[in-house]
């Protein structure tokens, strides 16, 4: 059996958090053992991992101070593959595999790009230079889309196609049985249409575009309309004031993080993904594999690869309100096939994602 440990800092709930969620679920138990490692067992997802995955908590939420513990433990497991997931924890794994007696097979993933990421501390300016220094060390290094790979190679200064490319686990049988499930919220009996976005309240997620084109397109579409975002995040208190100066206290609905969001993609009449930048944005494909209409901003990056030339018309400019109300419209108007977008969406299977990672021993 394959000793395969995912590190992530915490199990709060991000994106990242739940591919490695995902990714530990689709692993052939027939072959892999697998094994969780991470900062803080907090958080959202604290509860949905499978109850035959080893949980290990360093418990060091900052990851400035993960190395010494992650060394220990790489000296003491000996696993066959460590998986890092995130710049601020791949960079603790590489420092403490320098110091290591028994270094496992490496691999960083990086679930953004580089170029586009903007740090909110001090400290996040020191990702791309350590970046640099260290990455070369890990035995691979994976990105989730195709042009966030190539995005790090020219940042990094990295080898051409020295970055591997494996896509995120999203899709699975599960998704259709709890889109199934009924919506509890009062939003479940909204006769009319609703929207949704799904993400972390954040500069990157850019959700304050997408209600400031809220604001000019529900005059147009005919009955009611409502737009809710799920997710949390430290903007919470700034869109919350959007709305209120927009006047949109009873057509906006900042709803929190929820556990089942594949009901609300279900529910939803279009789902709308307002980011600035991305690396493979897995809500996007949740909502795909649930038949719902999509808008999305052609962001660095992901969009563009994951739409491919079958709904690029479903693309449009980011940061721009005026465009995002004219695309949503236009996409209210024209609704894609639900089956062609689920078989679209099915490319980014667990099956697929697990078997490229157990490749990388």
């Amino acid at each position: 059996m394959k000793r395969i440990a995912n590190f992530i800092p915490a199990l709060s709930g991000g994106g990242a958090e739940r591919v490695v969620v995902n990714l530990l679920q689709a692993f052939d138990r027939n072959e892999v053992t697998p094994i969780l490692v991470t900062g803080s067992a907090t958080g959202p997802f604290a509860d949905k991992i499978a109850s035959d995955v080893e949980v290990i908590d360093l418990q060091t939420p900052r990851m400035r101070n993960a190395a010494g513990p992650l060394r220990d433990l790489m000296n003491q497991r000996r696993f066959d593959l460590f998986i890092s997931h995130l710049s601020h924890a791949n960079i603790a794994t590489l420092r403490a595999a320098k110091r290591t007696k028994h270094k496992p097979t490496l691999a960083v993933v990086e679930h953004m790009t580089m170029s586009a990421y903007r740090g909110q501390r001090w400290r996040d300016r020191l990702i791309k230079p350590l970046a640099k220094r260290l990455y070369p060390m890990a035995d691979h290094i994976v990105c989730v889309s195709q042009a966030a790979a190539r995005d790090l190679e020219t940042v990094l200064a990295l080898p051409k196609d020295s970055v591997r490319t494996i896509y995120n686990p999203v899709v699975s049988p599960e998704i259709q049985s709890l889109g199934r499930a009924p919506l509890q919220h009062s939003l479940n009996s909204f006769p009319g249409t609703l929207l949704l976005g799904v993400g972390r309240l954040s500069e990157q997620k850019d959700f304050s575009t997408l209600i400031q084109a809220f604001a000019q397109l529900y005059p147009k579409i005919q009955g009611e309309v409502h737009l809710a975002i799920l997710g949390t995040g430290e903007q919470h208190t700034r869109l919350t004031e959007l709305i209120r100066q927009l006047e949109l206290q009873s057509m906006v609905s900042l709803v929190g993080f929820q556990e089942n969001p594949y009901a609300w993609m279900k529910r939803a009449d279009l789902f709308v993904l307002s980011s600035r930048w991305e690396a493979l944005p897995t809500v996007l494909i949740e909502a795909m594999a649930c038949g719902t209409n999509i808008v999305s901003t052609d962001c660095p990056s992901g969009p563009r690869e994951i739409l491919a030339t079958e709904f690029l018309e479903h693309l449009t400019q980011v940061g721009d309100p005026d465009s995002l109300a004219e695309r949503i419209i236009q996409a209210l108007q024209h609704s894609p096939d639900k089956e062609a977008l689920q078989r679209s969406a099915n490319r980014f299977s667990y099956s697929q994602a697990a078997t490229a990672y157990t490749n990388l021993i």
